[in-house]
């Protein structure tokens, strides 16, 4: 099983620029092309994950179950948490991605923060909520909204925010 340290290196493995900040990263679905490689067949991440997904013709393996992210869903994925992709789920994604926005944040981000301790205990990120969350278009919107706003947040700053400042809006 091949583990990804660090946003850096996962925005690496999808074929995008670094990341602006280490710690926190808005991604555009559309716009990532995941290497061929093994390390997809069995990996996992040290950082948290919230996606949102539409018309993504590859399905994910999370823990022992599947998402499917055809119709618009979010999924929340903590770290360390088991997630595998076919190298012919790999080919699909490089030929047509889909859209939506992926929300990652390293536990670090989080340091000093009481919501460090309080989201292990949100089992919306644990593999016994194995469903993804289906939304309606306004909740969509609303979601990619919040994402985007918190993207231009760590994008146009002359150096970085304290934590609390992203965490508390």
């Amino acid at each position: 099983m091949h583990t990804i340290n660090s946003i850096s290196e996962f925005h690496r493995q999808l074929s995008l620029p670094a990341p602006l900040h280490p710690l926190i990263s808005v991604i555009d679905v559309a716009g990532i092309k995941p290497a061929e490689s093994d390390i997809w067949e069995q990996f996992c991440v040290n950082f948290y994950s919230i996606s949102l997904k539409k018309d993504v013709t590859a399905t994910l393996k999370y823990g022992q179950h599947y998402y499917d992210f055809d119709k618009g869903t979010m999924n929340f994925i903590a770290p360390k948490q088991i997630q595998s992709l076919t190298i012919a789920e790999i080919r699909k994604m490089n030929t047509e991605c889909g859209k939506g926005y992926m929300l990652l944040f390293h536990p670090d981000f989080l340091y000093t923060h009481p919501l460090a301790s309080k989201i292990k205990s949100y089992n919306f990120f644990s593999y016994a909520l194995n469903e993804a969350l289906h939304l309606s278009e306004r909740e969509e919107k609303d979601i990619i909204e919040i994402f985007l706003k918190i993207e231009s947040e760590y994008q146009h700053i002359d150096k970085p925010y304290p934590r609390n400042h992203f965490v508390a809006n």
